[in-house]
């Protein structure tokens, strides 16, 4: 029997990729969508999807048995000293939050603009340069 090890990393990589684009992602677009409406600034998106992207790791762990983020091997890393191979442990996790993080703040900025139409409709008909008015 032949047991093929890149068949589980490759199951791995779509299961996670699923989870984070489709579970993750609406719930990143909806953050986005969220701090727009209620014209909060950009940057409380960082705190959100650090969160955001923690729960969506978890989901992956809890639902389908894939380890994110291996917290045994970064713990045991951490004890012997081997500070930076541990912090590498982390790298799936980080992409994650890149993800999420590039996913709402498209929705914020696409919200952002619709409001903007509608609400300042003068600046858009004049290229909008206040300047020009």
């Amino acid at each position: 029997m032949n047991i093929n090890p890149l068949g589980f990393i490759e199951t791995y990589m779509a299961i996670w990729l699923s989870v984070t684009l489709v579970l993750g992602g609406a719930g990143a677009v909806a953050a986005g969508r969220a701090l727009a409406l209620a014209w909060r600034p950009l940057s409380r998106l960082l705190g959100y999807m650090l969160i955001h992207s923690a729960f969506t790791s978890f989901l992956c762990w809890a639902l389908f048995n894939v380890p994110v983020i291996p917290a045994g091997r970064i713990i045991a890393r951490f004890s012997r000293g081997e500070w930076g191979e541990a912090l590498l442990g982390f790298g799936l996790w980080g992409v994650s939050f890149a993800l999420l993080l590039a996913t709402g703040a498209a929705a914020f900025v696409a919200t952002r603009n619709l409001q903007m139409k509608r609400q300042y409709p003068f600046l858009a008909a004049r290229g909008g340069h206040p300047e020009k008015l």
